[in-house]
Order: C-alpha cells, then structure tokens, then sequence
C-alpha cells in the first residue's frame, strides 16, 4: 500500500474530509491532496497527519507495524486542543513575480479566522501563479513570527535587498537555510546565507479566498 493509499485509510479512519483534516494540521488542503495523488512521495507534516488520525506515525511514512495506536502504550496523549479561532488582518498583498517573490506589498484590507497562538501572526495574500498548485492565486499565508522553523514545511523570508518569498524549508545550519521553491519550475534549491536574511518566518497555514473577510 502506498502512502497516498494510507493517508486515505486514516482519513476515513477518522472521518475527517480533506478540507478537515488540513485544518486541524494548518496546512493547505491541497498539501493533503498531493499526497493522497501521489504527487508528493514524502512530507515532513506526516507526524502531525497522523496524531490527528489517530493513527501510527511509522505506518502512515513507512508503512510497516499496525495502522492503529498500540492502546497498551504507556504514553499518555497530550491535552486536547481547546483554542479557538482568533481574527488575524491581512497586513498586505503580494503580487508575485515570475522568479517567484515579491518586492514591496499593496496596502492590506479584511481579515481571516484560524488557529494561532503566536500573537505577532500576520496575513499575507499571495497573488500569481509561480507557486500554484500548492499555494494558488489570491490565497492567503499565516506568518508566525515566533514559531520554531520546521524541516519540510513553508516559511516566509525576506532578504537585505528587499525580496521575499514563500519557500520550502529542507534544513537549516550555522551557515544559512536551505530552501526549496513551491513550484519546481521556478528552480529547485536555493541556499541563502544568515547574513542576506532580514527576516524569516514559519507560515502556519494557508487559507482560500473564501476565508478572507471584510475589511479589517
């Protein structure tokens, strides 16, 4: 069984659609359809997919052992997530350009609702196509300032000279971040020094157009 074959047998497991499911991860629905195509083999929000699934971290990447949690396990599960929602204005939007970032921001307006406890996060809306289908036209990014940096999940990181850009983060060391781009065709890895980075800054989710709301 493969892994977009698993991650559909969790789902259903714990009858959560895909819209569900990537809102309880904070991460993009089609973050979660790429897997379950087959378009993407590996990704570092396994672990979290499958906490919320109820389901085996190493069954859900690996394949191997039972699908469900040994209930004898002497690990007790963490509280439940109680937090609620919260409004989070949309500080600007970014047209993209055709290298994939940006220079400068329109003036923002309206907000989102979602799941943060970082009380510095910003919205961002994305405009152009140079990281479809991840991330599409006129959706819109959750920057969390004070989040750690997670291998294999998106950040948002503006250069000295004034570029920003939404990126895969593949690792980071005492030299700089490895990155790679949402979309292939706009190059693959990119590595940048610390000291050519004013800011970077995890990004806990994605939201539709359809999310955003009102002016703010």
């Amino acid at each position: 069984m493969e892994l977009k074959d698993r991650l559909k047998q969790a789902r259903k497991h714990a009858k959560l659609s895909q819209v569900q499911l990537a809102e309880r991860a904070g991460i993009a629905q089609a973050s979660v359809s790429e897997i379950e195509r087959g378009l993407t083999r590996t990704s570092g929000y396994l672990v979290k997919l499958a906490t919320i699934c109820g389901v085996s971290p190493i069954w859900l990447s690996e394949g191997t052992g039972s699908m469900l949690v040994d209930v004898l396990s002497n690990v007790e599960p963490g509280p439940p997530i109680l937090s609620s929602t919260r409004r989070i204005g949309i500080m600007g939007t970014a047209q993209l350009g055709p290298d994939g970032y940006w220079v400068g921001l329109d003036v923002g307006e309206g907000w989102v609702e979602t799941y943060s406890r970082d009380e510095d996060a910003y919205a961002l809306r994305l405009k152009g196509d140079s990281m479809a289908p991840a991330i599409r036209n006129g959706w819109v990014a959750i920057c969390e300032p004070n989040h750690r940096l997670v291998p294999g999940e998106y950040v948002m990181v503006t250069t000295i000279d004034g570029q920003s850009m939404v990126k895969e983060l593949l690792f980071e060391n005492e030299d700089g971040v490895s990155l790679m781009s949402v979309n292939a065709a706009y190059g693959e890895r990119r590595m940048i020094p610390w000291d050519r980075i004013n800011t970077i800054h995890y990004v806990g989710n994605i939201l539709a157009p359809s999310k955003v709301l009102g002016r703010y």
